[in-house]
């Protein structure tokens, strides 16, 4: 019995740009063909998915630095295109922000990615 249930479209009602580097982009099945952004990155259009801005504290020699960032939730099933490979050398887009991809998780349930949380600065 599979117990463990997507994220509902309901909770993923953002868009974002992935934008990757030429020397890794790859044609994603779904979607058309990257197009050129600034000569260096292709863009990849993503549908449904959850972004949450938070910020962070990180301790410096000359004290506390807070840095904006912000976790995106891609659904392996109800997020468009699938299959899509997120790594650390891309950049993403929201709301005309352009944000840096510090780490990727998969989390599993029932032996399968059931989601990737991305964390972005």
């Amino acid at each position: 019995m599979n117990l463990s249930r997507q994220i509902p479209k309901a909770l993923l009602p953002h868009n974002i740009v992935l934008l990757v580097p030429k020397t890794t982009a790859e044609y994603i099945d779904g979607a058309s063909a990257p197009t050129i952004f600034n000569d260096d990155f292709s863009e990849i259009a993503i549908h449904n998915v959850r972004f949450e801005q938070n910020e962070k504290v990180r301790q410096t020699k000359s004290g506390d630095s807070r840095t904006r960032g912000a976790r995106v939730y891609y659904d392996c099933v109800n997020s468009f295109p699938q299959d899509v490979k997120f790594t650390t050398e891309q950049l993403l887009v929201f709301a005309g922000q352009t944000y840096k991809i510090e780490a990727v998780r998969a989390v599993v349930a029932a032996e399968k990615i059931h989601h990737y949380r991305i964390e972005v600065i």
